[in-house]
């Protein structure tokens, strides 16, 4: 038995997963599988290196001798571009209504279903 004064050994985890299990609980999530810890570390190490890789093919490309900010952004938002969707603008929302609301509608069969005025 411990007394009052010991403490129950602590798990050593990575400095980056006290980070995330920081800001899980600052978002008020508590209680989460273990796995999701290196779920999470998984990803962010793979984003990381890739934004990382994609920089220094731009810093590269454009015969500078260090990765700067720049490249950084542009990887970040070509990444971005890549992975995540927009919705369709208003514009092209509006022209594809138009193109469906242009269609007729099929007329009703006689005797078929409620029967509106014209």
């Amino acid at each position: 038995k411990m007394s009052e004064g010991e403490r129950k050994p602590i798990p050593a985890i990575p400095k980056e997963a006290q980070v995330i299990a920081g800001i899980l609980r600052d978002l008020g999530i508590n209680d989460y599988d273990p796995g999701v810890l290196t779920q999470m570390l998984e990803f962010s190490y793979r984003y990381i290196t890739n934004v990382l890789e994609d920089a220094k093919l731009y810093s590269n490309h454009a015969r500078k001798r260090a990765i700067d900010s720049e490249d950084i952004k542009l990887a970040v938002q070509m990444l971005t571009e890549q992975t995540v969707t927009s919705p369709p603008t208003r514009d092209v929302l509006l022209d594809l209504a138009n193109t469906r609301n242009n269609t007729q509608l099929p007329l009703v069969r006689p005797g078929v279903g409620l029967r509106l005025p014209p």
